[in-house]
């Protein structure tokens, strides 16, 4: 049975996913050390990886949508459960129905997230990658940047994050940006 993701929710849940950009470009330059310990440091990551991730944060806060599907190969690339054709058509059809802007918003805030892997994939949030009973004071904070403590509780209940998530292969290959399950 497809699950629908989590939605950050009007104004309130626009100001946060906000928020969580702001605090994590502000991690950043500070460094530090908001996210997970165990999580690979910027220049730790495969220079295709970070090249990619970049790329597509820049497209998506420039609402570049043709930028966005050059990055991604749509024969492979995963965005919803059940659904089929083109990914830009499809979080564009999401964005007119009222959610909150899944390119603008979603997309590169969960892309400035600590990274986390999965095998040969590179994961964001670094929480995806992980048990809900293995994520740190560090990952709930993160999370509680976008979602209601009862969200992080449904989580918690499903044994997994299902939030909007992103994934690229160690080649530079964005494999997905998906929500639910």
């Amino acid at each position: 049975m497809e699950r629908e993701g989590c939605r950050l929710g009007g104004i309130g849940g626009l100001r946060r996913a906000r928020l969580a950009l702001a605090l994590a470009g502000l991690c950043v330059l500070l460094a530090s050390g908001c996210g997970d310990e165990e999580q690979p440091k910027r220049g730790a990551l495969p220079a295709p990886v970070a090249e990619k991730r970049d790329a597509i944060s820049v497209a998506a806060k420039r609402l570049d949508y043709a930028s966005l599907g050059r990055l991604l190969d749509s024969t492979t690339f995963s965005y919803s459960f059940g659904e089929t054709g083109a990914p830009i058509a499809y979080w564009r059809r999401l964005e007119r129905k009222g959610e909150v802007p899944v390119v603008g918003d979603y997309l590169p805030t969960v892309l400035a997230a600590p990274v986390g892997r999965r095998a040969n994939i590179y994961v964001w949030p670094a929480v995806h990658a992980k048990k809900p009973s293995m994520w740190t004071a560090a990952d709930l904070r993160w999370l509680r940047t976008l979602y209601s403590a009862q969200e992080v509780r449904a989580f918690k209940r499903a044994g997994a994050y299902l939030g909007w998530r992103a994934g690229i292969r160690r080649d530079g290959k964005w494999l997905f940006f998906i929500a639910g399950d």
